[in-house]
């Protein structure tokens, strides 16, 4: 039977067992208050049911399940699902074989061979036999592309030869494979800052002039030690760090004699900077009643600790209107000139 023609008969019999199923529920509900029996005749046979619609609900039921039941027709196959199903399959490339080294023969574990007997004493045949039998046989070794041989003979050519330690060689001579070169531990060397340090101080002392603005002694020592901090940094291109020392220290430090033995201690303690700098604003004692007369004088002083010279500037600052704070243009001008005259001093 041919296949459309099958599938076309199950629809017909799906359709039929659809239909009596519908037509016996309508008239199952139809029929659903009626007390009555009835009666059926079908071949010969008379039945007296209640609600004859079952019947034809059971024959549309069993219409439908027909084409299940029934078996296939011999022509049918199953060749489109196969089809298909190897279709779905999806195709895994095959994995690539890492380069292996030559296969290392392994000891032999057989048993040892009996002794030979001389072939002259035994015929031909035996002896041809004996010879086949003694005759170990041959594995057939992997085969093993060229390309994958060569990194296994380069590898073998990179390692280094190692030579056996001899009795007369001392342990502590001997090489050893566990202990990489590295591992050779190297003196540290000495502490050294990245950069050098220069290491300031100052002390301002205005007095009550109206050029002075108001400026304190505490006020006008932070601007000096900004002065000196921005001079070091951006002229000497050195770290700058600034000594805290109230003005008795100061003063002490900046009248001590010329052996200069505090700028010597401080040279010599750990981390030691590569030179002192230290400042004073003061005005000089006069009696005038010309202003000028007041107008501070400005000393500096630089002690280089490799050399243990000491350089001095004096400058009598006087006002100006592009001054930001008193004096702020001749002080910042006269620190700058004071660094760069002596700068080559520090590098020696």
């Amino acid at each position: 039977m041919p296949t459309d023609f099958s599938a076309l008969l199950d629809s017909v019999l799906m359709i039929a067992g659809l239909s009596l199923v519908v037509t016996g529920l309508v008239m199952f509900v139809r029929s659903k208050t009626s007390t009555q029996a009835s009666s059926v005749e079908a071949f010969g046979i008379k039945l007296n049911v209640t609600h004859p619609s079952l019947i034809l609900v059971l024959a549309g039921v069993g219409l439908m399940l027909a084409p299940r039941l029934l078996p296939e027709p011999p022509g049918k196959t199953d060749k489109p699902e196969a089809v298909v199903a190897e279709a779905a399959k999806p195709s895994v490339p095959a994995p690539a074989t890492p380069p292996t080294p030559a296969p290392v023969a392994a000891p032999s574990l057989a048993p040892p061979p009996a002794p030979a007997i001389p072939a002259a004493t035994m015929p031909p045949a035996q002896a041809s036999a004996a010879s086949a039998r003694r005759a170990p046989p041959t594995k057939p070794q992997p085969s093993v592309p060229a390309a994958a041989k060569k990194p296994a003979a380069r590898i073998v050519a990179t390692l280094p030869a190692i030579a056996p330690p001899t009795a007369s060689t001392p342990l502590a001579t001997r090489p050893s494979a566990a202990a990489p070169a590295e591992s050779v531990v190297t003196p540290p060397l000495a502490t050294r800052p990245a950069r050098p340090t220069l290491v300031y101080a100052a002390l301002g002392l205005p007095i009550s002039r109206s050029f002075w603005s108001g400026e304190t002694r505490a006020s006008y020592t932070g601007r000096m030690d900004a002065t000196l901090q921005q001079a070091g940094r951006e002229v000497l291109r050195m770290d700058t760090r600034k000594l805290e020392l109230d003005p008795a220290e100061f003063n002490a430090w900046w009248n001590e004699s010329s052996q200069h033995p505090r700028s010597r201690e401080r040279c010599a303690a750990p981390q030691a900077p590569l030179a002192l700098l230290t400042a004073r604003v003061e005005t000089p004692t006069t009696i005038s009643s010309v202003e000028s007369a007041y107008w501070p004088e400005l000393t500096l002083r630089l002690f280089v600790c490799a050399s243990q010279r000491i350089y001095r500037q004096q400058k009598t600052l006087a006002p100006h209107n592009e001054d930001a704070w008193p004096f702020s243009v001749e002080l910042n001008g006269e620190i700058e000139r004071f660094l760069r005259t002596y700068r080559s001093d520090l590098r020696d």
